[in-house]
């Protein structure tokens, strides 16, 4: 188990409650066990893991929560919320605002995501500009490799912030215009020049990535504080929904924009990066409504030279972190296939353009399909069992595609390709629910940036992975990377059979003697 990694605690001076508020509501002892990283737990359970030796400040910590009180159960039959055990009174008092917020912006921002995909609509327009495959993955590089590679250095700066709010409004106000800057110069007819545009494009995929990477910490550990870990999968899983079912209707626009009845290249997809950017603005105004619940954090932030061994630390001594983190990157090999299926179905495949909005129906309606059906698994079942059903969807992609090429299914196969979509959105729809949702799980309190920044970051190798692919079908054929990409996945899906099962090392926590991250789950 991962040692202290900070020492020092900032809380309020002004008032005791306040400074109850900040350690979710402890009292006595409980606050010095706080002010060493331990106390957000009750002084029982704190008694009780001490007692047990293995069972440390995760107990404490509340990721092994004490048993609910009368009060804290209160919310037990309302559709948003069950055995809600919060870590302050104000993140209780605050919920139901918090869980809309969180909502709306979670729809919205997956509903720009739509209209701009990796998988569809992102590499499309980057082959309207260039026929290198090796260019045209490294759409999926960029957005990756901006967005996760500079997690970990964003949370050592965000460790001894005690508000995260204004740095993920902020993170937001700056990065957002990238998209509609982009319009503009597809509007002022910046298309002319093809290598200067694609140039743009990947900065500005970059720009929008990068911003992102703070906003997106900043963002986790505001919902870690402001919703309890029973209700984050239903929410996630309900979003979902909600961003599937309208995201049928992006599909069917982008569709009919790409289509030969839609405007010409560029407009088609100047109207497309448009609506990107309308829906990440709502995002942005559904975010200003979340209230930050106070906890306490580092007093100073660790030197480089002090925070990288704590990274090694926590890889080391974390069993379950650094296990769900090596199935994830195995997962990605899925990427040496996965920006390529679009460009296998126009050139190879014959289908029409028009189907690219068919394919960002399909994904949008697996990640509907995700939030539903794994919503259901995160709730009831755990995350580490949507981890386990992801990695197993991610080896059926690369080998359906196999299929397909094979010719076996003959003309049914152009049929089937959009259910290749579907298996893609139920993976990418299952990262919340599953992986992120994991670690959510089982850092402590005041560490949980670190702990989402290093497993992003790790996850940021992966951007060399679409590269890779491109490079590999410059020189052999797609039949090639879609076996690589099958093998890759299916040593990740073997492996995520080990993960533990965290919800039912919760439920027997009073007389566990070891820890939840030891033993895997049945």
């Amino acid at each position: 188990m991962p040692s202290r990694l900070f020492t020092q605690i900032t809380v309020p001076e002004n008032t005791a409650s306040a400074r109850e508020n900040a350690m979710g509501g402890a009292s006595g002892g409980a606050h010095e066990q706080a002010k060493t990283g331990r106390g957000l737990a009750n002084s029982e359970t704190s008694k009780t893991a001490t007692a047990s030796g293995r069972r440390d400040r995760r107990v404490t910590a509340g990721i092994i929560p004490a048993p609910a009180t009368p009060q804290q159960t209160r919310y037990n039959r309302r559709f948003w919320s069950s055995r809600v055990t919060h870590h302050s009174p104000i993140a209780q008092k605050h919920f139901r605002r918090n869980w809309i917020a969180f909502f709306g912006d979670y729809v919205f921002f997956g509903l720009g995501l739509a209209f701009a995909s990796t998988s569809t609509t992102l590499p499309a327009f980057a082959a309207m500009l260039t026929d290198n495959k090796i260019l045209i993955g490294a759409v999926s590089s960029v957005w990756l490799g901006g967005w996760l590679l500079p997690q970990v250095l964003a949370a050592n700066f965000l460790s001894n912030k005690p508000r995260k709010y204004p740095i993920m409004m902020w993170g937001q106000i700056i990065g957002r215009p990238a998209f509609p800057l982009f319009v503009i110069w597809i509007l002022a007819g910046g298309v002319r020049f093809p290598t200067l545009t694609l140039i743009l494009f990947l900065a500005m995929l970059a720009y929008f990535a990068g911003t992102d990477a703070l906003v997106a910490l900043a963002w986790f550990d505001l919902m870690g504080k402001a919703l309890a870990a029973e209700t984050r999968g239903r929410m996630i899983g309900i979003g979902q929904v909600a961003g599937g079912v309208a995201a049928v209707g992006v599909g069917a626009l982008v569709r009919y924009l790409l289509g030969a009845q839609g405007p010409r290249f560029p407009m088609n997809y100047a109207i497309i990066f448009g609506l990107a950017s309308l829906c990440y603005g709502v995002s942005l105004a559904a975010c200003a409504l979340i209230v930050e619940p106070p906890e306490a954090v580092a007093e100073a932030r660790p030197t480089l030279r002090e925070y990288l061994p704590q990274l090694a630390r926590l890889l080391r001594e974390d069993a379950a972190f650094s296990r769900v983190t090596l199935v994830r990157l195995l997962a990605g090999f899925g990427g040496l296939a996965a920006s390529f299926y679009v460009v296998y179905a126009t050139e190879v495949v014959r289908l029409p353009a028009s189907a690219i909005g068919l394919f960002a129906g399909a994904n949008t309606v697996g990640i509907a399909i995700a939030g539903i059906t794994l919503g259901l698994v995160a709730d009831r079942k755990g995350s580490h069992r949507v981890v386990q059903i992801s990695s197993w969807l991610a080896v059926c992609v690369p080998v359906l595609a196999l299929i397909i090429h094979s010719g076996v299914l003959g003309t049914t196969g152009v049929w089937i390709y959009p259910g290749l979509y579907v298996l893609l959105g139920m993976v990418e729809g299952s990262v919340m629910l599953g992986y992120l949702n994991f670690v959510l799980e089982i850092a402590p309190p005041g560490e949980r940036p670190m702990y989402m920044g290093l497993t992003n970051t790790l996850a940021g190798l992966l951007v060399a992975i679409p590269l890779v692919g491109g490079y590999l079908l410059e020189l052999t054929s797609y039949p090639v990377i879609f076996a690589l990409a099958a093998a890759g996945t299916l040593a990740g899906a073997a492996l995520s059979l080990k993960l533990p099962n965290l919800r039912k090392a919760r439920d027997e926590a009073p007389s566990a003697e070891s820890s939840p991250h030891v033993s895997p789950a049945p």
